[in-house]
Formats: C-alpha cells, sequence, structure tokens
C-alpha cells in the first residue's frame, strides 16, 4: 500500500485496471475447473454404478449356488477397464466371496473386511458399493475400486489452457489500458503541472485548461475559482497587514487588563490558592495563600523545595505531611481532600487537583480553606451536648434531659442541614476552576497577546473571569448566610439548655416580637427537612400579631410540631403533601397557632395519650417531643391540644398562649 500510494496517478490507473482483470479472470476460471471437477466426478461415480449393477446381475447365480470359482470369472472381466484397481463380492452375512486384482499395478489390491455404504473418494481411488438383488432378496455387496488418474488428467489439461487466456487476456489488458487511461491521467497531469507552479511562484493569476466537460472539467472550473477567491484573499490579506501593529498594541492593552481581572478573581476569593508545575515549580498563586501560611513573597518564588519546609514546620504531624505530599507529588492523577492541624490550634481543609492539558497531568493546583472556627464551633457544640448530660444526671433529672436531647436533636437537624448545604457549596465550589484558567495562561506565557487576541479560548478568558467573579461573590454570600443560620441555631440550642437548666428555679426571659417572626424562625430550623421531602407549605396568618413570651420555649414547641408533621405527611403518602401554618388572636389577650397536616392520622384511642411520656406511634420515636412541648405550653400559661378525624385524615396541633406572660406552673 505504501508503494501504490508513492506511485504516480497513471501508475495507479494501470495497476488497477490490470489488477481489476487479473482477479475477474481468476474467479472465472476457478469457477470453471470447479464445475469440471464436480461433473468429472459425478460421471465416474455414475460410470462405477452402472459397471456395479452390471457384476451384480451377472454374480447373483454364483453367489446363489456358492460358486467362488464362476465369480471370479465374472469378475474377471473388469480387466477391460483401465481404471478399475479391484472388486470383491460380498456374502449377506459380509463374508468376502471373490475378489479381483488387476495385475500389474503398483499395489496388491486389498478388498476392506466389512461392506460399506455408497461411494467414497480418498486419496487417489474411488471405492462404491452396491447390493446384489436375487429373486427380490439381498443376498451380497459388490465392491468395485478405480483409481482418478484421468481425472487429474483432466485438470492438467485445463491449467494450460487457463494459462493460455490468462496470458492473452492479460497482454491485451495492458495494452488498452495504457492508451486508454491518458484520457484521464493527461488532464489531470496537466492540473498538477499548473498547481505545482501556483505553489512554486505564488502567482494567483494562472488558469489551469480546461479540456472537457466532465468530472475533470468541474475539477478544473473549481480550481480555476478558487485561484480567483485566493487572489482576491491575498489581496485582502495584504491590506490587513497594514493595520496589523496598531491591532497588536490595542490587542496588548486588553490582554493587560485580563490580566489585571484574573489576579483580581484570584486575590478576591476566601481560599488560598497555589498552582505547581509536575517539578514542583510555582506557576501561580493568591495573596490569600502567603497570608493563611504566613509565608513572605520572597520565599514562594524559589519553589516548592523552599516552601514544604516551611510549611511542614507548622504542622503537628509533620512526617505525616511531608509524606502525604510526596504521595500525592508521586501520583499526578490522584485527587485528595485532607484536614491538616497546625501547633498553634489553626484547622486546614486541603483540596488538591491534578491540573491536565490533553489528558496530560502538567501539574497541581492546591486549594487551602480556613475551618478553624467551624472546628471551634462544633467542638463548642459537644461540649455543650456533654454539658447539658452531665448537668441533668447530676440534678437527677432524668425526664427533663430526656426532653433536653430531643429537643436538641430537633435543632441539631437544622444544624446538619445548614453544615451539609455549606459543606456541599464548598466542595462543588467553582474555584476549582481557576485552575484550568490558570493552566490555560502557563500554557501560552510564551505568546499570551496571541493566545488572547486569536485564540477562540483566550477571547472568552476575559468575559469568562468576570462571571466567575460574580458566581463566586454570590456563592461567598449564600455560605456567609448559611452560616448565620448555622450561628442561630446553635444560640438556640444554649439557650434550650439554659432554659431546662433552670426549670424548677426561675423562668426563662419574655420579650416582645411579632409571633408570625418567630413562626417563621421554626419553619427555617427546618428548611432543610421541609425541601428535602418535597412538602409545600401554606401559610395563613393574616395581620401582624405581638407578644411578650419567652421566645425559646414556644420555639421549642413550633419547631417539634413541624418535624412531627413532616413525619406524618411521610407516613401517610398524600398525592400532595400538604403542611399548613396558621396564626391569629383569640380574642383579646390570647394567641393561636395551628400547624395542620394531611398526613397520616391519628386513631381516636390515640388523641388521649398523645402527650404522655414515653407514647409514640413511630418506630424511631422516643415520646418525648410531644410531652415536653405540651409542659412548656403549661410553663407559658398555655395549653398545646390535638386533633383528627381518623387514620389517613391528617391532624391538627393547636399551641395557645397569652400575650402578656404569666407566673409558671410548677411541674
Amino acid at each position: 500500500m505504501k508503494l501504490l500510494r508513492q506511485a504516480s496517478i497513471q501508475r495507479k490507473q494501470m495497476l488497477i485496471i490490470m489488477l481489476t482483470t487479473t482477479v475477474a479472470l481468476l474467479l472465472a476460471c476457478a469457477a470453471f475447473v470447479t464445475y469440471e471437477i464436480f461433473t468429472f466426478r459425478a460421471a465416474m461415480v455414475r460410470n462405477l454404478q452402472t459397471m456395479a449393477e452390471i457384476i451384480g446381475d451377472n454374480s447373483a447365480a454364483t453367489l446363489d449356488f456358492n460358486d467362488p470359482k464362476a465369480a471370479e470369472e465374472t469378475l474377471a472381466a473388469l480387466k477391460k477397464e483401465p481404471s478399475m484397481v479391484g472388486a470383491c463380492l460380498y456374502l449377506k452375512d459380509g463374508e468376502i466371496f471373490a475378489t479381483f486384482d488387476r495385475a500389474g499395478d503398483d499395489g496388491v489390491f486389498t478388498p476392506p473386511k466389512l461392506p460399506g455404504q455408497g461411494y467414497s473418494f480418498s486419496g487417489n481411488l474411488l471405492t462404491l458399493f452396491a447390493p446384489i438383488h436375487y429373486k427380490g432378496d439381498n443376498i451380497g455387496m459388490v465392491c468395485l475400486v478405480s483409481d482418478t488418474h484421468a481425472l487429474y488428467a483432466r485438470l492438467e489439461r485445463y491449467a494450460v489452457i487457463v494459462s493460455l487466456v490468462f496470458l492473452v487476456t492479460l497482454s491485451t489488458a495492458f495494452l488498452l489500458s495504457g492508451r486508454l487511461q491518458r484520457l484521464i491521467s493527461g488532464p489531470i497531469l496537466q492540473l498538477v503541472e499548473t498547481a505545482s507552479a501556483v505553489a512554486r511562484d505564488k502567482n494567483y493569476s494562472l488558469r489551469a485548461v480546461k479540456f472537457s466537460e466532465d468530472e475533470l472539467g468541474v475539477l478544473v472550473n473549481a480550481f480555476n475559482g478558487m485561484l480567483e477567491q485566493i487572489e482576491k484573499h491575498d489581496q485582502v490579506l495584504q491590506a490587513a497587514h497594514e493595520n496589523l501593529e496598531q491591532r497588536v498594541a490595542e490587542r496588548t492593552k486588553e490582554l493587560a487588563a485580563s490580566i489585571s481581572v484574573l489576579n483580581a478573581t484570584l486575590n478576591g476569593t476566601a481560599d488560598g490558592i497555589i498552582v505547581t508545575d509536575r517539578q514542583g515549580n510555582v506557576c501561580s498563586y493568591n495573596k490569600k495563600f502567603l497570608d493563611m501560611w504566613r509565608l513572605p513573597h520572597d520565599q514562594i518564588v524559589l519553589g516548592t523545595d523552599t516552601i514544604i519546609p516551611l510549611a511542614s514546620n507548622q504542622m503537628k504531624d509533620r512526617s505525616g505531611f511531608l509524606a502525604r505530599v510526596h504521595e500525592l507529588y508521586g501520583n499526578p492523577d490522584v485527587e485528595s481532600h485532607d484536614i491538616l492541624e497546625f501547633k498553634d490550634g489553626r484547622t486546614f481543609e486541603r483540596d488538591s487537583q491534578p491540573q491536565c492539558l490533553n489528558g496530560e497531568s502538567i501539574g497541581r493546583v492546591w486549594c487551602f480553606r480556613d475551618i478553624t472556627e467551624r472546628r471551634r464551633a462544633e467542638a463548642e457544640l459537644v461540649s455543650t451536648h456533654r454539658q447539658l448530660i452531665d448537668t441533668s444526671r447530676q440534678a437527677g433529672m432524668a425526664e427533663v434531659a430526656t426532653s433536653v436531647l430531643h429537643n436538641v436533636g430537633n435543632v441539631l437537624n437544622s444544624v446538619n442541614v445548614s453544615n451539609a448545604v455549606v459543606s456541599e457549596k464548598i466542595r462543588n465550589s467553582r474555584v476549582i476552576n481557576l485552575s484550568k484558567v490558570a493552566a490555560m495562561i502557563y500554557e501560552h506565557k510564551h505568546d499570551l497577546a496571541a493566545f488572547f487576541t486569536n485564540d477562540p479560548k483566550g477571547k472568552q478568558l476575559p468575559g469568562y473571569l468576570c462571571d466567575l467573579a460574580v458566581h463566586l461573590k454570590d456563592e461567598q454570600q449564600e455560605i456567609i448566610h448559611e452560616l448565620g443560620s448555622l450561628s442561630t441555631n446553635i444560640e438556640h440550642i444554649k439557650e434550650i439548655v439554659s432554659m431546662q437548666q433552670g426549670y424548677a428555679r426561675v423562668s426563662g426571659t419574655s420579650e416582645t416580637l411579632n409571633v408570625m417572626d418567630l413562626v417563621e424562625d421554626a419553619v427555617r430550623m427546618n428548611a432543610g427537612a421541609i425541601e428535602r421531602h418535597e412538602v409545600t407549605l401554606v401559610r395563613e396568618y393574616g395581620d401582624p400579631v405581638m407578644a411578650t413570651v419567652d421566645k425559646h420555649k414556644v420555639l421549642q414547641i413550633l419547631v417539634n410540631l413541624i418535624r412531627n408533621a413532616k413525619y406524618a405527611l411521610d407516613e401517610g403518602h398524600p398525592d400532595k403533601k400538604l403542611m399548613t401554618l396558621r396564626v391569629k388572636a383569640n380574642g383579646d389577650d390570647q394567641i393561636k397557632i395551628s400547624v395542620v397536616d394531611n398526613g397520616v392520622g391519628i386513631p381516636a384511642r390515640n388523641l388521649t395519650r398523645i402527650f404522655n411520656h414515653g407514647f409514640t406511634t413511630r418506630k424511631e420515636g422516643h415520646g418525648f417531643g410531644l410531652h415536653s412541648g405540651a409542659l412548656a405550653a403549661r410553663e407559658l400559661g398555655g395549653s398545646l391540644t390535638v386533633h383528627s378525624d381518623g387514620p389517613g385524615r391528617g391532624a391538627s396541633f393547636t399551641l395557645e398562649f397569652p400575650r402578656q406572660p404569666v407566673r409558671e406552673q410548677k411541674l
């Protein structure tokens, strides 16, 4: 194939014609010879069958009278057949009765010990078996063996004929193809000469000569049209070249602005970022990285050989830090997420992503996030929880401790949701895309002007960076919002602990507030679960209602009621999960808040004991939430009631309490 590709078009045409003719002749000759072989073999079988029938008819009487000598005389008549090798007569039981062996042949004829069926070709011999019938009975079998030399002689004659036809046909095809192929190759070669002259002299005014109106004529017209277009474009290019320097200056200015935007984006993110190549050389970094690791600028430019020792000296586990860094550099395609603990108490999250170009790793992007405050808040939460259990145990208030744990658990669900949202946003942050931007800039660091001027990706990079900056700012605001919610929930947990510790001593602090705002706070604490379970929330608030009340006791009750309504909707499987919140004034001195759902409902027998301590219908429930809610409602000077029309028809829980605080009742 390589020689064929390098050959001229004349040789290719002649080779194709000769190859096609050769294949056609071979197929025709092969078909002819195959047909002759099958025809001749069939004729041999028919002749041998006829001879077998004659021998059988002549030998029937000798078999019947058991006269082997007469049978051998009958078989001796086969001497007149030059192709016959031998013959044999069998009795009915398969015993050899008489044989014939041609004298003077190459070998001794050995008849088969047992007769067979039909005929078979084996080597140069044709063996045929035929039954012998006498008076309607099968009295024996005749076997004839003939050679196939006549077939091979016939094939030799055919080979000579085929060779002569083959040579004459190929010679004729060669002579005709040599003359006729010029009709095609001549115009093509002339077109090639014109194209070579245009390429050599850059003279686009030349035109090819058209010889015919066929496809080659169309090709010549297209070639001439192309030359005309190139000539026009060349003139335009000459005109554009005159303004090239001015355009380069403008693009350089735009490039400087784009680099400025990129640096602003890198330095505007809340994470510390550094980009290195596979050898550990620093390609890019932001100011936040230097601030987080407390590194001077003159040290970072020296590369990771200087940075890694300085960083490892700040770690609690210096050897583990160094081993992990070397492991990641030794496996350039591996991603990682690690937690780094410092000697001074700080904690960082470290994300390391491989930097790939055309499917090959060219370096790494390292992102560092300070999670010290988050860890401190988590530790504080654990400490608060432990303090809660210790306080309850020391005071001997098992029921109070159980209620506290239940209420804290309700709020912890919201804490976990907020924490999950923040973690998800951080994991899916598009700040990692900055590594791709840095990789593109590093790849074209020697031709940045051309990259931002001519490359389609480079042209889009400034706009993309602007969009990314806006997205990161929005993402930061969302995370700040979630952290604010997390802080509010933690504060609520503290208030619950403080409130329950003072149950036996003094009442909580009352404050004047809008009851609708209090309900919305409870909704926000359950927002993640409501959204996750696809619950439709309906608000029926009416006019604003003000009250002076212990905020955290009311919040404790509402969070528990909304959470229970969500579970009831999950167990009931209605077509549409509806939760309705109603707030209204009940007279001049009472407030009524209702949480209504269309969930699983409550049987009549359970309505009277649903607020009992330890009663629950859920497998994972403890029966403390509604009981503690009822106690808290009594402490507010109000009540917590329930209504349901039965299983599958939903339920309504109503909290009533006075606008102004009353003296707490004794537990």
